[in-house]
């Protein structure tokens, strides 16, 4: 079977993409999540799967995100509690990386902990910052990363002698 694709196809698929991309334009966020999931290719490390976030847990996390006191500033809202993990070949956890998540103003604040606890050094990408920045987690496998943009973000963890754990792009 001949998998290529003859020239009117691709034309008519060109023309097909141009169309769907006039009349429903995928999300800002969406395409910048899907650019980013790039850089995790050049990482050469393990995956860490989003599994449990509080804010899916109590509703719509769209209608919270957008929520805004109009004239009584309200209470601060609940700092959001984020869990991604790498399961091993065994069924068990590997690796657990713990975030909440707290408005600080405009920015965010990262307060984590790493299980299986032990020093390690996390790094946050997010595209409107060129460079990823880096803490170090204690002995205890705790951390604060503060100044935190709004939008897209994915951690890193690198422990010595052990593979690094990536998480997937999440939004805060």
């Amino acid at each position: 079977m001949n998998d290529a694709i003859e020239p009117t196809d691709e034309r008519l698929l060109t023309r097909l993409g141009e169309l769907f991309g006039r009349a429903d334009p995928p999300p800002a966020d969406a395409v910048e999540l899907a650019r980013q999931s790039f850089v995790l290719r050049t990482l050469d490390a393990d995956l860490a799967a989003l599994v449990e976030d509080s804010e899916e847990a109590t509703g719509d996390a769209a209608v919270h995100r957008q929520a805004m006191a109009v004239r009584d500033p309200g209470t601060a809202p609940q700092p959001r509690q984020l869990t991604f993990q790498v399961i091993g070949p065994h069924g068990r956890d590997e690796v657990v990386i713990a975030v909440q998540v707290e408005s600080v103003g405009p920015r965010r604040r990262l307060t984590g902990h790493l299980a299986p606890q032990g020093p390690a050094r996390i790094e946050v990408r997010q595209p409107a910052v060129p460079q990823p920045r880096r803490v170090d987690a204690d002995g205890r496998g705790l951390f604060v990363i503060d100044d935190v943009l709004p939008g897209p973000m994915s951690l890193t963890c690198r422990r010595a002698g052990v593979a690094p754990v990536a998480t997937q792009w999440t939004l805060v």
